[in-house]
């Protein structure tokens, strides 16, 4: 876990500031997805990063699938997504009441319906940037970073098994004038690893 140092400098934990820890499995690197496409976990300060890792690694290798390890770019708010998921547990309430049966399945699993909240956009900390540039080379990466801290602070940065992702500060990316082609996303997923499945 030679990441882990990286993610405790990178992760800034505060009172109700986490981050989510996804374990994915992506249909491309894999035919068939016998267990969750998806495990998540939220960490809630720097020492359970590593119980989180091996939380997740464990429960991937009940799997025979790909998975890929990935941290939210952005901290989360859960004050803002406990409010949220309040608002949507009135709407099951109020469908239940009239009738309804489908949301019987989401009172039964409310934890991870908070996990989902909580990556929503909406209750998102803050807004950092991912660059994520796929089929890329170093020297790629290196270019677009050296243009970016011309700009803004480049927080992290990560090799993928596709290319790179570089997260930075917000800043008026609309003036960036690169040869180096990425996707911005501003509230994506940094690579962290990939995990035996």
């Amino acid at each position: 876990m030679e990441y882990l140092p990286t993610l405790r400098e990178y992760c800034e934990f505060g009172p109700g500031r986490v981050y989510l820890l996804l374990a994915l499995a992506r249909s491309k690197e894999n035919d068939e997805v016998d267990g969750p496409s998806a495990i998540r976990t939220v960490v809630r300060e720097a020492d359970d990063l590593e119980p989180a890792v091996a939380e997740l690694d464990h429960a991937v290798s009940r799997f025979d699938a790909t998975y890929r390890l990935y941290l939210t770019v952005n901290a989360r708010d859960t004050q803002r997504a406990l409010f949220t998921l309040r608002r949507s547990m009135d709407d099951w309430l109020e469908a239940r009441l009239n009738g309804s049966t489908d949301v019987l399945r989401k009172f039964a699993r409310i934890d991870g319906e908070f996990e989902s909240t909580l990556q929503s956009d909406g209750c998102r900390d803050e807004t950092n940037f991912l660059f994520d540039l796929d089929d890329a080379t170093a020297a790629d990466a290196d270019a677009l970073e050296a243009e970016l801290r011309e700009r803004t602070t480049v927080r992290l940065r990560r090799a993928t098994p596709n290319g790179f992702h570089l997260v930075t500060d917000p800043f008026d990316y609309t003036a960036l004038d690169t040869e180096v082609e990425y996707e911005l996303k501003n509230d994506g997923l940094v690579f962290v690893a990939s995990l035996d499945g």
